[in-house]
């Protein structure tokens, strides 16, 4: 590739796509750059005290730090946006007894409250086991694909090739997603017993790729087998009107947190899971009881649909001894503040670094 020096940045929040034979392997042609004019953005996802979604936020509230240096905020932008999701479904024997979990966990990430096009979702399914298969191409048809969930969501006898189906996700998002918005869940146990690619493999392709990456999974207090007497059967609670709503908004109301939170408890996964995810800036939540399913997962796509996009000028680090011409990491540090008015709040979701031309 080559760049302008000082006006192009390329971001971990920027990616690049690698060819079907595997990680190693880098082609010019995939290069995005989504950042330019020396202007960096950074896409975060905030939760308040109580495990919402945050909103009301604005610049002020924010700190950025990049190599131990604060930038000043340019911007700060949060509003509805489409977002393309690839959801890799764990089919393996040893989800065998979770297959109505991972069919719930599913169709919540469905949005209900759909808005019309440009701001529509799409969505494409894939199945994990001993191979990955494409269950269904990327569709905005929510309704018909919740409708054939049942029957594309069916147990095997097979092994597990998470870490393949991570890459086949990724790179089919990359490759055929139409909006720009993007992320990968993932409802598994975490477990990897017949992939081509190992842990470092895909960890080092995620922490290269633009597109967030989040797991949930079925916590050891979750017994399926007389919970579930017809699949997919969960009513899903509507999110109270709060002052002001405006109930022809085609939005919802991200402020009723007795519906739409995430709790510390279920933030915690196995180490597979944890380490793929927090490197796209993602994270793992684990679904302890039934009723706690649809909330978690619910809260999960409103989190990726609402997130605040921060825009900033890099201010350089003093006597940094930069090589002309040299690709850089920079390290990457958001906080809220003052930290008192902020309390209980956290930003878990975020890139720790990206990658700039100086």
């Amino acid at each position: 590739m080559v760049a302008n020096r000082g006006i192009f940045l390329f971001l971990a929040v920027c990616s690049l796509v690698w060819p079907a034979d595997g990680p190693a392997a880098q082609s010019p042609a995939d290069v995005r750059i989504v950042a330019s004019v020396e202007l960096v953005q950074i896409p975060v996802t905030v939760f308040d005290d109580k495990g919402s979604v945050a909103t009301g936020l604005n610049k002020n509230d924010f700190l950025i730090l990049e190599d131990g240096v604060e930038q000043r905020i340019v911007s700060c932008e949060r509003e509805r946006q489409p977002v393309s999701f690839v959801i890799l479904a764990d089919l393996s024997s040893s989800m065998t007894s979770k297959i109505p979990f991972v069919q719930e966990a599913t169709l919540s990430i469905l949005d209900p409250n759909q808005p019309q096009a440009p701001m529509r979702d799409e969505f494409s399914l894939f199945g994990v086991e001993t191979r990955v298969t494409r269950l269904a191409p990327f569709t905005g048809d929510q309704e018909d694909l919740g409708r054939r969930l049942p029957s594309l969501l069916t147990p095997t006898n097979g092994s597990t090739a998470l870490f393949d189906g991570i890459y086949a996700g990724v790179t089919a998002i990359k490759r055929e997603a139409i909006n720009k918005r993007r992320a990968v869940v993932i409802i598994s146990d975490g477990g990897d017993n017949h992939s081509r690619y190992s842990l470092r493999d895909i960890k080092g392709f995620l922490q290269e790729a633009d597109v967030p990456v989040f797991a949930v999974m079925a916590g050891p207090s979750f017994e399926l087998s007389d919970l579930f007497t017809t699949p997919l059967n969960i009513p899903k609670p509507k999110p109270s009107a709060g002052p002001g709503d405006n109930s022809k908004s085609p939005f919802p109301d991200l402020t009723a947190s007795q519906y739409n939170y995430i709790g510390p408890a279920e933030q915690r996964g196995p180490h597979n899971l944890k380490s793929l995810t927090e490197a796209t800036g993602g994270s793992v939540f684990t679904a302890r009881n039934l009723e706690d399913l649809p909330r978690i997962v619910r809260t999960l796509g409103l989190a990726v649909r609402y997130q605040y996009v921060l825009t900033y000028k890099p201010v350089p680090k003093p006597n940094a001894g930069v090589i002309e011409g040299e690709t850089k990491w920079h390290k990457l540090h958001i906080e809220l503040r003052p930290k008192d008015k902020f309390a209980g709040y956290g930003i878990p979701y975020y890139k720790r670094g990206y990658s700039r031309v100086e």
